[in-house]
């Protein structure tokens, strides 16, 4: 079901205390969604965007799972006219920046595979919308790949519309018995790392593998031979996120970063460490939603 036909109203600017990261909430029909403005003093508009209301695939380390929100996709018009507002409200199109790039980023909450219909309508309604004033205007997803099908659909569909999309698959772990009990709608890691490579080959659009590295759980020595072992000679890179700690999900935060780093260097595979900004405000990976739903009230009315 999608939520259509909506006017979604902003309700509040949250500015963050830690970096530059702006978060924008929004209210329509009882359900709230938030969006975030990332700046990092790079040259980039970075909008981040969500593709449902909420997100209930079980992930255990997310800290939207147990709270059993109602999700719903959000229709390209919704997420056109929020991420719309951002850059008004921001004044990103009368700032003077040299070869200008907006990236909106499909990554707020929700899973894009399962809302492709409003993902990439939105995505080739704001290319439009913004190819005069950008130099390049591309976007991005985080997916687990809960459904083949889905992925192989979202491939087809980008290469016939010809979108800039970055894709970040959410592996998290090499071990397909640990994936499962840490992300339990995922689909095994073979056929998944072969839709992966088949969306490089056919976008030729890139591609890189999200691993938040947690303490005794995804850091151990097997686990970067594995992973090396996954990916050498893909061209797939890797990006380890700084794990946001969830109160009562037995995970902790791992201090195996440079160890890691280091051995998929040594292998050839490219890799950075990100600390996924917004922490303070609610607007970091797993978090969106939480200050509304869990820590200050019940859905608000508008």
């Amino acid at each position: 079901m999608s939520v259509s036909q909506r006017v979604w109203n902003c309700i509040s600017r949250i500015p963050s205390k830690m970096d530059r990261t702006v978060k924008y909430v929004f209210v329509s029909g009882g359900q709230v969604i938030e969006l975030s403005l990332i700046d990092k003093r790079d040259g980039k508009d970075i909008v981040c965007a969500p593709t449902q209301t909420s997100c209930r695939l079980g992930c255990r380390f997310c800290h939207l799972s147990g709270l059993d929100l109602p999700v719903k996709n959000l229709d390209a018009a919704s997420l056109s006219a929020t991420v719309r507002h951002v850059v008004d409200a921001e004044g990103l199109l009368t700032r003077d920046k040299p070869n200008p790039v907006l990236l909106v980023s499909f990554m707020g909450c929700g899973e894009p595979l399962l809302n492709l219909d409003g993902t990439l309508a939105a995505a080739s309604a704001m290319r439009a919308e913004y190819g005069r004033d950008y130099r390049t205007v591309r976007f991005a997803v985080a997916s687990l790949i809960p459904k083949l099908s889905a992925m192989r659909e979202f491939t087809d569909r980008v290469r016939s519309a010809g979108l800039a999309v970055k894709f970040h698959w959410s592996l998290h772990t090499p071990d397909d018995g640990l994936r499962r009990e840490l992300m339990p709608a995922a689909r095994p890691i073979g056929p998944s790392l072969e839709l992966v490579k088949r969306f490089v080959s056919l976008t030729g659009n890139a591609a890189e593998v999200h691993y938040a590295l947690m303490m005794d759980v995804n850091d151990r020595d097997r686990d970067a031979e594995a992973l090396i072992g996954l990916l050498a000679g893909t061209g797939i890179s890797v990006k380890f996120l700084r794990y946001n700690e969830k109160e009562g999900a037995g995970l902790q935060q791992s201090s195996r970063v440079g160890h890691f780093r280091s051995a998929l260097a040594g292998a050839g595979i490219e890799n950075e460490y990100y600390e996924p900004p917004g922490a303070d405000i609610g607007s970091s990976c797993g978090q969106f939603l939480l200050d509304y739903y869990e820590r200050f009230a019940p859905p608000p009315g508008e």
